[in-house]
């Protein structure tokens, strides 16, 4: 059993990542597309989602406990874990617990934001593994230099974890968890991540 604990700062499309999966491993994607043999959700609980008061008509949601999504891949169980991102004392503390418990981390970035912005929330997180996986998420909103922008932010977060945290990037993921069917190999990206993750003979060596 692995497990994974994907962080990240508020809004960034962690817990969005999560139902993609689920929807993949639903819909029955994960198994025809990615050839991983019999799969299921044995469980995705997502009660942390809390709907906060808003002046507007849109409503902001916010992530108070962890969401939780557990797998099963074969005979193996996985656990998908998905803290929320702000600065309160409960999220504080599902982050730290998250921090502490998974096998792997996988730091998610909203690049159609400013990343030293979000390079605060992972500063504050005193325990990483020493190896991570980057999704870079919401690609499609960047628009026609895309592949441009990814190149220069990549190198960013590349930067700002070994330098400031000694700690090596393993893999980036160009992600959008919205489906878009003007993104699949982005959206397929969310997923291949995670196997990438689960992965036992891999993880064991991050350990």
């Amino acid at each position: 059993m692995v497990n994974v604990g994907i962080l990240g700062d508020v809004s960034v499309g962690k817990t969005t990542i999560l139902r993609l999966f689920v929807k993949y491993v639903e819909d029955k994607t994960l198994q025809n597309k990615f050839k991983t043999g019999e799969a299921s959700i044995v469980k995705a609980d997502f009660s942390g989602e809390a709907t906060l008061p808003s002046k507007g008509d849109e409503k902001e949601t916010k992530t108070i406990h962890p969401n939780r999504v557990v797998f099963r891949i074969g005979d193996k169980m996985h656990t998908l874990f998905a803290p929320g991102g702000d600065d309160r004392p409960l999220v504080r503390m599902g982050i730290t617990t998250v921090s502490r418990i998974a096998r792997l981390i996988v730091a998610v970035f909203d690049v159609s934001r400013d990343i030293d912005d979000q390079f605060e929330f992972y500063s504050a997180v005193r325990f990483i593994p020493r190896t991570i996986i980057v999704a870079m998420n919401k690609a499609d909103l960047l628009g026609k230099e895309m592949n441009k922008k990814i190149e220069e932010i990549k190198k960013r977060i590349a930067d700002y974890f070994s330098s400031k945290r000694q700690i090596k990037v393993e893999g980036f993921y160009v992600t959008v968890a919205e489906s878009n069917e003007e993104f699949q190999d982005q959206n397929d990206a969310c997923a291949r991540l995670i196997l990438d993750c689960i992965d036992t003979e891999s993880a064991d060596k991050r350990a």
